[in-house]
């Protein structure tokens, strides 16, 4: 729990910031006075004023931020002091300021994205298992041993970015090509017809739900323990087992239950050794585990590793390809929110701060790399959110300022308000949603 808290800090921490500074540096381009920076909000708990005039803030709740510039001018200002408001810029100007925070979300994921794919990633090869029965890859004829070599004629390299360009097709249950190369090396196309997709993602594979999944890797001998049965077979350090009793492709899952289920019983085993396949019969012995069932041992512990490749790009692809990726990331989001609306998927995919902590604990469980994808996933979602056309968020304000722009005036101070009290009803309503979604995913 602590930890979850520590690495939802620091994510919430880069990703305010970073969106702040984009407010911040615009609004001095223009000659705005900043009058506080703020990461958190309430009560503050470190403050120190810079040159500027500005208050460079740590407040207690880490759940934001918030950049305040001076909004009217103050009583007796000079000229010069009275321009420094941001009511006295032009509506284009406002319009940059508020949109300045959403670019700059945006401009992290492709910091982030592009940083990782220049120092390369290690990666599951794209080699697909099997399909179940009655899955959308088996009837779309994809076998066991085929590789995935680009998705609607986009190539992809390794497991991830196989992944993460079935996402969006996956999601809107959309047809798609699939380029292939089986296992002898001859080139083909499939297209695939994903299944619609309704109510809630919470927890659901799609890729697993469409057939789609690695090749699993066959079993190797990690280490045979003296007396096993294993031993006494013949077995030894590295062997690679190919087939298994009649099973002639057999996981580690597969081969350890079928040990199991044959207690002193003579299994065949077909194993590669130093490039030479060998036969060997095994019989494992018959115990009682803590079930108080009998099951088959033999003292044998097995280790897989799936084939990897490194995927890594030159600076100049690699930032247009982050680009890419940031913006498709964007309007994925738009789209899923689009179908919530319309009722094609169930509010419940909304998460809030809980749900967040807990997957950025997660990632960070995962690997470094993992949560700092992660942080570009939540920077990503803060520029599209602000972006929404809400009173109250960035968006918001740039339709203000649009709407002044188009009709050569503002709008009433009457109607912001009230835009305004309706813009942050939602956002309070939308947060309490989010909150109970969190709460009810922990129960």
């Amino acid at each position: 729990m602590f930890l979850n808290l520590l690495f939802f800090i620091i994510t919430i921490s880069i990703v305010v910031v970073f969106h702040e500074l984009g407010h911040y540096l615009a609004a001095r381009y223009y000659n705005v006075r900043v009058e506080r920076f703020s990461l958190g909000f309430g009560k503050v708990l470190f403050r120190k004023t810079d040159k500027h005039g500005t208050e460079w803030a740590v407040s207690a709740l880490p759940l934001g931020g918030y950049v305040k510039p001076l909004a009217e001018p103050p009583a007796g200002a000079t000229a010069r002091e009275a321009a420094q408001a941001i009511s006295q810029k032009t509506a284009w100007q406002r319009f940059v300021i508020f949109g300045a925070g959403p670019f700059f979300s945006f401009l992290l994921a492709i910091i982030i994205y592009s940083g990782m794919k220049i120092s390369g990633t290690t990666e599951p090869m794209p080699s697909l298992a099997q399909p179940e029965p009655n899955t959308a890859a088996y009837v779309a004829g994809i076998q066991g041993g085929d590789s995935l070599l680009a998705v609607d004629g986009v190539k992809v390299q390794g497991w991830a970015e196989a992944r993460l360009a079935l996402l969006e097709p996956l999601a809107s249950g959309a047809t798609t090509t699939l380029e292939l190369q089986t296992e002898n090396g001859v080139t083909r196309n499939a297209a695939i017809q994903f299944p619609k997709v309704t109510g809630t993602l919470e927890g659901v594979d799609l890729m697993g739900q469409a057939g789609l999944a690695l090749m699993a890797p066959k079993p190797r001998v990690a280490n045979v323990l003296e007396g096993g049965a294993g031993k006494q077979a013949g077995l030894r350090d590295g062997d690679l087992v190919l087939r298994a009793g009649n099973h002639e492709e057999i996981t580690i899952i597969g081969l350890i239950e079928l040990i199991q289920n044959s207690p002193e019983e003579t299994l065949p085993l077909l194993i590669s050794r130093d490039n030479t396949e060998l036969s060997l019969n095994i019989t494992p012995r018959a115990e009682v585990n803590e079930n108080n069932q009998t099951v088959g041992k033999i003292g044998v512990a097995f280790s897989g590793q799936y084939p990897t490749l490194t995927v890594r790009y030159g600076i100049f692809e690699s930032v247009y390809l982050a680009t890419v990726q940031t913006f498709d990331t964007a309007w994925f989001s738009l789209k899923m929110l689009g179908k919530m609306v319309t009722g094609q998927l169930s509010w419940k995919n909304i998460s809030g701060p809980i749900a967040i902590a807990d997957y950025a604990g997660q990632s960070a469980q995962v690997g470094l790399d993992k949560f700092i994808e992660f942080i570009a996933l939540i920077t990503v979602s803060i520029g599209v959110l602000n972006l929404l056309p809400i009173p109250g968020l960035d968006g918001g304000q740039m339709v203000f300022c649009l709407i002044e722009m188009v009709r050569k005036k503002a709008l009433s101070e009457q109607v912001q308000e009230k835009s305004l009290m309706v813009g942050y009803s939602l956002l309070l309503f939308l947060m309490i949603f989010a909150f109970v979604n969190d709460i009810a995913r922990v129960l």
